[in-house]
């Protein structure tokens, strides 16, 4: 039984062996040589195949900082008239309550109504407190096992939600995994006065409308209560033998009470706080009959230096470099557009915005802002990375060239990435990014023993073509085998087998596939780089000065 098992192996091995050294390394070594032979056109093909593919990137594929896959929780944010009470309010939510319930089993685990509250941690600094304010809260089942994503269950929730009648103001926010980010369109609106902001925010907003796959534009400009202003006229106080702070004392003890005397109670001290009786605290006509003594003892009526008028104050003040500020906020269909291209689009009406709101001032925020410094740390990692790869190449072959040439691997795994996300159609993504720079440090392996191998040859005398040939062909099997388990191990991640975490799909995939056609271009392209820099090597040394003897 075991001679069974080993002749069968031995077979299977020794067809292997056969298909390889007889169909697999003849096929490669014969496009090889015309790699080669063909250098300077395969050098002109990969330039243009490289700069192709940064332009596809450019133009042909969105760039989403954290794309919102795999999201698992969303809220529906509403705002009622100002007068309404938590009770009432509570009442409004019930329609868009019913409408929750009716959503499917295997999409819905449960919602949360919170009502006088809207945020989304502890530390959201968008927090809104105040009977008019509240959030549902929807906990989806998780993404691999409902047919619906959440923006397709959003969409669907969208008209019959918005229709509900009752309420100012609704809107949907997803809660998308990985770090916290701003929202995809944050625009901050500066000036002086709220009198200049508020139509540049009236046009902004109607920009953003125009802009398709741009949803639940808001701003933060939210109006607090119905208010009384007391406005004291100075001249009228001060012949009566008033002042501003003294009718401030007298309004703010009728309202709030202050302390007359006190009682004690055994060991206890009991305040007694003297104010208007409550019924009278309730109506406004009791400030216009408030009577305020003056410095001689005589009751001055308040309506007789003073005008009470009603107003609605602002819920808060928002302040950015020294100016008031309101910020106009979106949310965006990632199928439609991208928060780069939406804040793009509006950036292009800046030159209008900035001629007809001269003192207003637009500042970009949010994913927008997120993304330039993302992209920024993210550059300075990738360059770091390659000096530090360069570094220790020039030590380990003692020259500069070799290192500079190892490192277009580098492109030809980018190349690899772009189309692997293109053909997949994935957007690139920090974490995509990420993979790149992952990437540079792997990819790099195969082609510094190719180089290895090639000084090892000609120290032994092989000349030039023959040492790339024979390094070729000696490191074709080691090569493969490693991206081939590299690859098989790295895949699976990327297509969820096993497991699906979204999360982190792109670095997966940019890892596999980058290195897979990463090395297939290398086998090919590589050792023509290498010719190249032989020949370049050769044309030095003719024109080099002969020292005298």
């Amino acid at each position: 039984m075991q001679d069974e098992k080993t002749g069968f192996w031995a077979r299977v091995t020794g067809t292997t062996r056969s298909w390889w050294d007889t169909s697999v390394v003849p096929f490669y070594m014969r496009w090889l040589k015309v790699s080669v032979e063909k250098r300077y056109w395969v050098a002109g093909l990969l330039l243009v195949l490289f700069v192709g593919t940064i332009g596809l990137a450019a133009k042909g594929m969105r760039f989403i900082l954290f794309p919102p896959e795999g999201v698992e929780v969303f809220f529906i944010r509403t705002q009622a008239p100002t007068a309404t009470s938590l009770e009432k309010h509570a009442q409004l939510l019930k329609p868009i309550e019913d409408i929750l319930a009716k959503l499917p089993k295997q999409e819905v685990e449960n919602f949360t109504t919170t009502v006088g509250l809207v945020q989304q941690d502890p530390n959201d600094p968008n927090t809104k407190r105040g009977p008019e304010y509240a959030q549902i809260a929807v906990y989806l089942t998780p993404e691999r096992s409902r047919d619906r994503i959440a923006s397709e269950i959003i969409d669907a929730l969208r008209p019959e939600v918005t229709a509900t009648p009752g309420f100012t103001k609704i809107t949907f926010n997803r809660l998308n995994p990985g770090p916290p980010t701003g929202k995809p369109v944050s625009l901050g609106v500066r000036a002086k006065d709220y009198d200049e902001i508020l139509p540049a925010v009236s046009e902004l907003k109607k920009i953003l409308t125009d802009i398709k796959g741009v949803t639940d534009i808001n701003d933060s400009y939210a109006m607090g209560k119905e208010e009384l202003r007391i406005n004291v006229n100075s001249r009228e106080a001060a012949s009566s033998g008033l002042s501003v702070a003294s009718v401030g004392n007298t309004v703010r003890a009728a309202y709030e009470g202050i302390v007359a005397t006190s009682i004690r109670e055994l060991d206890e001290e009991i305040d007694v706080r003297v104010s208007l009786p409550k019924a009278d605290r309730t109506r406004a006509s009791s400030l216009d009959e408030l009577l305020i003594p003056n410095a001689t003892g005589q009751l001055v009526r308040l309506s007789s230096v003073a005008k009470v008028t009603k107003t609605q104050g602002l819920l808060a003040y928002e302040h950015e470099a020294h100016q008031r500020e309101v910020k106009v906020t979106a949310e965006v269909d990632t199928k439609e557009i991208s928060a780069v291209v939406a804040n793009n689009k509006v950036r292009e009406f800046l030159p209008e915005l900035r001629k007809k709101f001269p003192g207003v001032g637009i500042d970009f925020g949010g994913e927008d802002e997120d993304t330039a410094e993302s992209m920024a740390s993210l550059l300075r990692a990738f360059v770091i990375a390659l000096i530090g790869i360069f570094l220790i190449l020039v030590m380990t072959f003692k020259s500069i060239l070799q290192p500079m040439v190892v490192l277009i691997t580098v492109p030809l795994g980018i190349i690899a990435v772009i189309w692997a996300f293109f053909l997949h159609g994935m957007p690139l993504s920090f974490m995509g990014m990420l993979g790149i720079i992952a990437l540079s440090g792997v990819i790099v392996n195969n082609a510094i023993v190719f180089v290895d191998f090639v000084n090892q040859a000609r120290t032994e005398g092989v000349d030039r073509f023959a040492s790339i040939y024979q390094a070729a062909e000696r490191r074709l099997r080691p090569i493969f085998l490693t991206t081939v388990t590299t690859v098989i191990g790295i895949l699976p991640t990327a297509y969820g087998l096993g497991g699906l975490d979204k999360f982190v799909v792109p670095i997966a995939m940019a890892l596999g596939w980058g290195l897979g056609f990463g090395s297939i271009l290398t086998a090919f392209v590589f050792p023509a780089a290498l010719a190249i820099l032989d020949d370049l090597a050769a044309w030095g040394k003719r024109f080099r000065p002969r020292t005298q003897p």
